[in-house]
């Protein structure tokens, strides 16, 4: 008897990490689309429950040793989702340059008024160029005054509550929608060494229902039409509520043919991070850890580093990325 219920038991949780793991390569559609983003946890899922398997078939708990391949497969499956992120790539910077430019993207959240420590984070990690969402006017005021010596360039989007510091110059700096079908987007102009550089800040929304779903990825599919007219290097950074996992994530990357820095770095969880407006326990903050902010850049770049900062009680952690134009 023990032995069939022992068998119930993994046939049903192998289902139900089965539907969960291949189920991201179907979610085209809302909500399924929601569980595409856990691909590292589901990772872990089945080797916690293929070395369980293993040690009953083993002590003969459970005669099935499909039941236990199966498992294996099931880890395979994640293994390739995720390894990859571990690897050298090739646009990995090998070896030391002298001239780097550092990007920090920090969604500080609109409900966070801690601006000093926002502050501190940016002091200390000295950032060439930093792209701030949801940031309300004060917000942006305050950081203005405090960061005019070392990031004397601003500007803020009239809506959207993105906002740009610069120790460069920025030239056609603007906000735009893509005539309505984008939401809100930041487009500048920078030189490096005497080369004209694209960047552009961007927040799509958070896809918790149906119409934000359609909303989020029709600003992705105009981000993907615009860059593809683009012609020089190019530098995009933000929230885009979106992992590497997800098929819109996917379909974003093989049109752009742009590069995510963190290929090569690991996963770099972004959110959620402890702050006093997450109503979450704290424990749980950590087992849901996943990579929605994201730097991508083209191929005229290298990417020497890339890291998250501490969170200045946002629900966000900064991503500092360290590139060299190539």
């Amino acid at each position: 008897m023990n032995k069939r219920i022992f068998l119930i038991v993994a046939t049903a949780t192998l289902l139900i990490l089965g539907f969960l793991s291949l189920g991201s390569y179907m979610a085209w559609f809302w909500p399924l689309e929601l569980l595409a983003h856990f691909r590292v946890h589901y990772l872990v899922a089945s080797l916690i429950v293929t070395i369980i398997l293993g040690i009953l078939w083993k002590t003969r708990h459970l005669k099935s040793k499909v039941i236990v391949l199966a498992a294996l497969l099931l880890v395979g499956l994640n293994v390739i989702e995720v390894l990859p992120w571990y690897l050298p790539h090739s646009q990995q910077l090998v070896g030391n340059a002298s001239k780097q430019i550092r990007l920090l993207s920090f969604n500080i959240n609109i409900q966070n008024n801690d601006n000093k420590e926002v502050i501190n984070v940016v002091r200390n990690s000295h950032p060439d160029l930093a792209l701030f969402l949801e940031v309300n006017r004060s917000a942006f005021d305050n950081l203005k005054a405090e960061l005019k010596n070392t990031l004397p360039y601003t500007f803020r989007s009239p809506g959207g509550g993105l906002a740009i510091f610069s120790r460069l110059p920025i030239q056609d700096v603007k906000a735009d929608n893509f005539n309505g079908k984008g939401g809100h987007n930041l487009i500048a102009t920078l030189t490096l060494d005497q080369q004209p550089i694209k960047l552009i800040g961007t927040h799509p929304i958070v896809p918790v229902t149906r119409s934000n779903f359609h909303r989020r990825n029709l600003q992705l599919a105009a981000l993907s039409d615009y860059i593809r007219e683009l012609n020089q290097p190019l530098i995009l950074m933000g929230d885009f509520n979106l992992t590497p996992w997800s098929p819109y994530y996917r379909r974003f990357i093989n049109k752009t043919n742009l590069h995510n820095t963190r290929l090569g770095f690991g996963i770099l969880p972004s959110w959620p991070r402890p702050a006093t407006h997450v109503h979450l326990p704290s424990w749980i903050i950590p087992l849901i850890n996943i990579p929605i902010d994201h730097c991508f850049v083209s191929k005229h770049f290298s990417v020497a580093q890339i890291y998250t900062g501490a969170n200045a009680n946002s629900d966000h952690a900064p991503l500092i990325t360290d590139l060299v134009l190539r």
